[in-house]
């Protein structure tokens, strides 16, 4: 039997469970002062084909993350605190989502999204799919580190 090579090929593709130490160990991506995110399940890492997962963390008073979401489907669902997330549309039209912990929020494509502090320490729980061929692409630094982590 050949020796294992986690960097071949979809050598990371079977089923396992992902523990909390194991996501509170990922490298984090800084979206803007005060929030980041932990993706513990990624094309880079996992060889994940459809969706990415991750942890996002927000201090009380973290600077506005803003991206506009052109062809990938996301949700958050709120593990602690609040999630405060400002939503327009192609038209200009806009509103104000809040979820509580326990609530979940829909972000299908074709809007633009703004995560606001919500003035209380956040946490959620994200999933985005489709998942980019290309992968990380917008955090090559990040994707590389991802990389690294395959074992």
């Amino acid at each position: 039997m050949p020796d294992y090579d986690p960097s071949a090929p979809n050598a990371r593709r079977y089923p396992r469970v992902i523990t909390p130490d194991e996501i509170d160990k990922m490298p984090r991506l800084e979206f803007n002062t005060g929030i980041d995110t932990a993706i513990f399940l990624s094309r880079e890492r996992d060889d994940a084909r459809y969706f990415r997962q991750g942890y996002c963390y927000m201090e009380p008073d973290h600077q506005p993350y803003h991206w506009d979401q052109k062809d990938f489907d996301e949700t958050h669902y709120c593990l602690k605190g609040k999630v405060h997330l400002e939503v327009e549309d192609a038209s200009g039209r806009r509103i104000v989502l809040e979820a509580a912990e326990g609530e979940h929020i829909y972000l299908p494509a074709g809007y633009s999204y703004t995560l606001t502090a919500s003035g209380v320490q956040t946490v959620f729980f994200w999933t985005s799919g489709p998942s980019p061929r290309a992968g990380l692409v917008e955090a090559a630094d990040y994707a590389a580190e991802l990389k690294s982590l395959r074992s």
